[in-house]
């Protein structure tokens, strides 16, 4: 509305001419109606338009425009109506109709108002004046058509922008769908290990935060191909269905990380966390997947589904994300060979812990 402004005010006031031409002695009178009612009318629908005023406001406001527009020409009409030329300007209000329904786009329903109450008024000043036959027959033809027409495509426009809208919306849905399933693993519904590295640049990748203590967990379900093997791969998923469930409830916040590593690997990554944070978390998180019960016969040290939990801390400034990973992978595998079902380094291990956790590579066992 605001960018038609400019080229509205030009065109309208262009029309001067007509009247210049055709009725020359009401020029002035139009000049007036032309410059001190409608155009600062115009420039305040502009204006108010740019602060998006709600619906109702900035509709009436835009419908005010171009009756305020027919109401000039019409009255400028009505005054010259005993002479031929006015005939020919009385055409004037086809072109602002066409301006409401097409060039301002109003809302269909305040067009559609505006149309009426336009038409209506035409054709209550064309009708009883004395204008030839003729030219009334040809004014209230045209007035239906351009209302029919102008509405229609109106009502065309609007259609279109809104479907235009929807598939703009359903695109981008589409598309964070697709994001979502690039860094979602599709069973777990964790982040995985594609997105780590984009979630853990965009949490440290700055370098600000070189105070800031990482806590790496590492997760690993016990005898998982056991239960696999017996249970069947459907019983698989829940049971990792579950203790992914388990480990999104230990997150405490947005910047609080879990991945599906591998298969049955969780890595999870606390932000501003201390080693005795990380270990006390990896203990509840230990404690709810036992408390589960969920039955694995085939265990060979223990009669239920349980998970072995390497932890690690540190600050940025000190280790890399990826040297914290790798110490909680260490510390998973020295809770795997201590009978599994434990924390490595265990619960009232304290800060000092942090010198015994080697900072290197180890593969953990199944």
């Amino acid at each position: 509305m605001t960018s038609t402004v400019i080229p509205s005010l030009l065109i309208y006031n262009l029309f001067l001419v007509v009247d210049f031409l055709l009725l020359p002695e009401t020029f002035l009178l139009a000049v007036f109606c032309h410059l001190a009612v409608v155009t600062p009318l115009l420039l305040l629908t502009g204006f108010v338009a740019r602060g998006e005023p709600p619906l109702l406001v900035r509709e009436t406001l835009a419908a005010s425009v171009p009756l305020a527009m027919a109401a000039q020409i019409l009255f400028i009409y009505s005054i010259n109506i005993d002479q031929p030329a006015a005939q020919h300007y009385q055409y004037l209000v086809l072109a602002v109709m066409i301006y409401a329904n097409v060039n301002q786009r109003l809302d269909f329903r305040f067009a559609l108002a505006t149309s009426l109450a336009l038409m209506t008024c035409y054709i209550w000043i064309l009708l009883p004046s004395a204008a030839p036959f003729a030219s009334k027959l040809v004014g209230l033809t045209a007035i239906i058509a351009t209302c029919y027409l102008s509405l229609n495509a109106n009502f065309r426009m609007e259609r279109d922008a809104r479907h235009s809208f929807l598939r703009r919306l359903q695109d981008r849905l589409r598309r964070e769908d697709a994001e979502l399933a690039a860094n979602r693993d599709p069973l777990t519904g964790l982040s995985n290990r594609y997105q780590l590295e984009k979630q853990v640049e965009a949490l440290y990748g700055d370098g600000t935060g070189q105070d800031v203590s990482v806590g790496a967990l590492m997760v690993d379900v016990d005898h998982f191909k056991a239960f696999n093997d017996h249970y069947g791969h459907p019983a698989g998923d829940t049971c990792l269905k579950r203790v992914a469930g388990a480990i999104a409830a230990q997150l405490r916040n947005d910047n609080d990380l879990a991945i599906r590593y591998g298969g049955e690997e969780f890595l999870i990554l606390l932000h501003n966390a201390s080693l005795a944070d990380t270990v006390r978390i990896a203990e509840r998180l230990r404690r709810t997947i036992e408390a589960f019960r969920i039955p694995h016969v085939n265990a060979a040290d223990h009669r239920d589904v349980t998970v072995s939990v390497g932890a690690m801390a540190g600050t940025l400034g000190r280790y890399r994300i990826s040297e914290l990973v790798d110490a909680a992978d260490a510390a998973l595998y020295t809770a795997k060979r201590n009978g599994r079902n434990r924390v490595s380094p265990p619960l009232l291990a304290d800060s000092r812990s942090l010198a015994t956790l080697p900072i290197s590579p180890l593969r953990p066992v199944s």
